[in-house]
Order: structure tokens, then sequence, then C-alpha cells
């Protein structure tokens, strides 16, 4: 007999996002743990990504024109794949736990059309949330009065990032877009250390030119006023001064959670590229690694990127 949940008992998930729009490597996953056990906070386990072209965020002709939005345009953040057997990061080379997930595929589809409420794409998006942190069984963080959903997403193609910004503030025009800035030796350093899961290959060259497409569109974003910046530095050297200004940034009640990752509530570890001591907690150690990169690959960091950085690290947030 299948258990049918009961619609009364249904949190309506209809809040604005605040999206971890940044570069890989740049403290994302870290910053999502912060949130995730935030009680003003839904908090989504996985990477967001759409079944659309490049997997950015769709526009109002593709949802509309989609006969089933639920499996076109959705289906790549339907967490029934991880059901029974959890969920781990991928990017990373410390061990990672698994992290258990119960998740209802049918209770996810019913409730999708029980609450789409309209044919605007903020209606199936509401739906879509609804379903998802529904049918999410064991989810510790579904109650509550929420003030924002969170997720994390990397573009593969980041010459995109322009249009999936379009995209996103045309659904969300009071969502918000959070980046991250990292020195870039550091971060090229992390990025060739990672044995898995990038958008790119091992050659720097090739590297860097991704980090000139997106944070050249990022800093034109953030020059607009479009981005909250800061710095990955200063949230691993004072991590409570800078969750405290996040928080405000993002209407959030201070709360002592946000110094914490947890995944579910669960405590989390490290998503790094080095071999550090695995501990479940904000880990500073690894500022300073782009000092172990050699001749050839500093060579990469040319005089653009290093203008591109101190652009974008100039609309990081004054911290008190």
């Amino acid at each position: 007999m299948v258990e049918k949940y009961k619609s009364e008992w249904v949190q309506p998930v209809k809040e604005n996002i605040v999206w971890i729009c940044q570069l890989p490597r740049t403290g994302g996953t870290l910053l999502l743990r912060l949130l995730d056990s935030h009680p003003q906070v839904h908090c989504y386990p996985a990477v967001f990504g759409f079944n659309t072209e490049g997997k950015i965020w769709p526009d109002e002709k593709a949802i509309k024109e989609s006969a089933t939005a639920l499996e076109d345009i959705f289906s790549y953040m339907n967490m029934e794949k991880f059901h029974g057997i959890g969920i781990k990061k991928q990017s990373s080379n410390m061990p990672q736990q698994r992290y258990p997930i119960y998740f209802d595929g049918q209770w996810y589809r019913e409730m999708f059309f029980e609450f789409l409420e309209g044919d605007r794409p903020r209606d199936y998006f509401n739906a879509f949330f609804t379903a998802l942190f529904n049918a999410w069984r064991n989810n510790q963080n579904l109650y509550g009065k929420k003030k924002v959903i969170t997720g994390q997403m990397t573009l593969r193609e980041p010459a995109l990032y322009g249009e999936n910004f379009r995209n996103f503030k045309a659904v969300y025009p009071e969502g918000k877009m959070v980046f991250m800035v990292r020195r870039p030796d550091d971060w090229l350093a992390s990025a060739l250390k990672l044995e898995k899961s990038t958008p790119f290959s091992k050659d720097p060259f090739e590297v860097m030119a991704y980090y000139k497409t997106l944070v050249r569109q990022a800093v034109e974003m953030a020059s607009n006023g479009e981005l909250i910046v800061f710095q990955f530095e200063d949230l691993l050297q004072k991590p409570e001064t800078v969750m405290r200004w996040v928080a405000q940034k993002i209407g959030l009640a201070w709360n002592e959670l946000l110094l914490s990752p947890t995944f579910n509530g669960a405590a989390f570890f490290q998503n790094s590229s080095f071999e550090v001591d695995r501990k479940a907690e904000i880990d500073p150690s690894i500022i300073g690694k782009g000092k172990s990169l050699d001749d050839g690959a500093r060579s990469a960091i040319d005089d653009e990127i290093l203008t591109l950085y101190q652009s974008l690290k100039s609309f990081s947030g004054q911290m008190p």
C-alpha cells in the first residue's frame, strides 16, 4: 500500500532564492553548508542545474512550451536519484561522507501538480521547490518561517553566465546572487590539484581562460550592483564577521549555526583539493597554497587576470 501525503501538512516553498553563483573552487560548497542549518533557510542539497542548453536557468519560453515541465526542465534537480544510496560531494580530493537521502518520487510528482497555481515561470519554480523539499522525507529543516531558498550552481560554459543571470532575475527579480572571489594563484593551485569534476583540463592556460571569461562578466554585473561580493580568504580568517554581514545582506537573523558547516544538520567535512586535516569546521590552512605553483603554471596568471581579480575584489563588502 502506497502511503499518501496529507496536503494540509505540506509546507509551501515560495521564498526568493539566494544563488551561490561563483567559480568552482572558491568556497561555494562551504558557504552553502554554513547556511544549511539556519532555521530561516531551505537549502537545496545538490547543485542547481536544468535540462536546458548549458543547464542554465530556463526562460519563460522554455517553460511554457514544455508539455511536461517537471521532466523537461527540472529533472536534473530531481533528488530521486539519491534515494536510498545517499549523496556526497564529488569534487574533492578529501574522503567524503555519504549522507542518507530518503525521497518519495511519487509524492514529488503529485505535489508538483497539486501546488502548481498558475503558468508563470515563478509558479513552476514554487511548485517544484514545494514538491522537492516536502518529498525529501528526511529533510531536517523543512518547517518554520523561512526567508530564502539557497543553492549553488557552477557553469560548465562560462560564456553563458550573463544569459543565466538574466533568466534567473526574470523569474526571481528579488533574488540575490553571491560571488566569492579568491586569490588567482590559490585558485589555480586548487583547480589544477583537483582530480575530478572540473569543467576544464589540467592545462593552466585553459584553466585561466575559464577564469577570465566568467570573471569578466562578474565584474560587469558587480559594477551594476547585481552581485553580493566578498573574499574567500575573509570567510576563512574572520568567519563570524563575514557571516554576520552575509546574513544581513540576504535578510537572515544572526544565528551561531552560520559558523558550523552541515549537511541536513549533520557535520560536514572539508571539500578540498588539498590534503589537510579532516575536520567539520572552517579551515584557514588552505590560504597560500598558490605558493606551490611552478613557474610554468604561474605564467598563466597574466596582467588581465590580476586586473580582473582586483576589479572584482574592489566590490567586496566593507566588513566592520
